[in-house]
């Protein structure tokens, strides 16, 4: 006869079973933290995501933006305590937003394809509308078994307190990045200067992707040979260089050792000097090389960092 194989105690399988949903419940969350903390790196390419996503006012977008925030890190910190709140309700919140989150995925993926970030992690973990709706569906079914499962013992006055707790971590976003209005760069400034070459385009009116480039800056180098595949693929890409050159005897080699690197000889330019560039860069709120602006006649749209350079949303952009 075949031994029978001793079955665990009932209530070593009930504690295995408490111990696997209270780890799930603060996986879930610390998504939910992550998610929340990258969409305020910075909290400006949220906005913009949204505005340009939906369709609406940077005002509206800006509410939005930090509603979201608010509510993820609500969402998140709750269910890494493992409180659940009256009827369960933080997980229901949370399914319900996924839901939510994933109509919006399938959305973008049939209007602008798979080759954008869809902002669910911001700008720190970019990730395309498919990679984020199976990040959305292991999410849901986590939800789901900690629906089934998971009885933690928060108690009647931790379920009450859920509510005053979330509706405070959803307002400090907005005292923590205080809405302000969109920054306006003073492109004029770039036309009456004694100091600098004048602009070979009209950067003061219509849609332009403005660069702030240094020659020697080995970033800006990398983001201007990214630059120019783009505009090779695309010829009508308003690209414009900003360069800081200065007027010395080497700045001719420079140059040339610039666009040998780059192969960005088809992207118009002009060079400031150096007071100039540093107070253009200081403008758009920046400390460093380079600066890349989605500019909208003089106010600035967008500030994005080289690696989040994408053509098919700039084309998306310009096509608005």
């Amino acid at each position: 006869m075949i031994p029978e194989t001793p079955m665990p105690p009932r209530g070593r399988q009930h504690n295995g079973l408490k111990i696997t949903m209270i780890l799930l419940s603060a996986i879930v969350g610390a998504v939910f933290l992550f998610s929340a903390y990258s969409k305020t790196e910075p909290v400006a390419y949220f906005e913009y995501t949204i505005s340009s996503q939906l369709h609406l006012s940077m005002k509206l977008s800006a509410v939005l933006a930090r509603f979201f925030i608010g509510l993820e890190a609500a969402l998140g910190l709750l269910l890494l305590l493992s409180i659940l709140g009256w009827r369960r309700w933080v997980l229901r919140c949370c399914l319900y937003l996924l839901l939510l989150f994933s109509l919006h995925l399938f959305y973008l993926l049939l209007t602008q394809g798979n080759d954008v970030n869809c902002g669910c992690m911001g700008n720190i973990a970019p990730m395309s509308p498919m990679l984020s709706l199976l990040k959305n569906a292991g999410l849901i079914a986590m939800i789901s078994a900690l629906l089934k499962w998971h009885r933690p013992q928060d108690g009647a006055v931790l379920n009450v307190a859920s509510f005053p707790v979330a509706a405070i971590i959803i307002a400090v976003p907005f005292f923590v990045y205080p809405m302000q209005k969109q920054l306006q760069l003073p492109l004029s400034r770039l036309y009456t200067t004694t100091r600098s070459e004048h602009p070979v385009t009209e950067l003061r009116r219509g849609k332009h992707i403005l660069c702030l480039m240094s020659l020697s800056c080995r970033h800006c180098r990398k983001a201007a040979a990214a630059i120019a595949v783009m505009k090779k693929d695309n010829p009508s890409l308003p690209f414009y260089f900003a360069l800081s050159g200065g007027t010395d005897s080497t700045r001719k080699e420079r140059f040339a050792d610039f666009l040998a690197e780059t192969h960005a000889q088809d992207i118009p330019y002009h060079f400031l000097s150096p007071e100039d560039f540093i107070d253009m860069v200081r403008a758009a709120g920046s400390d460093g090389v380079p600066v890349i602006l989605w500019m909208q006649d003089t106010t600035v749209v967008r500030k994005i960092d080289a690696p989040a350079l994408n053509q098919k949303e700039i084309e998306h952009w310009i096509a608005q």
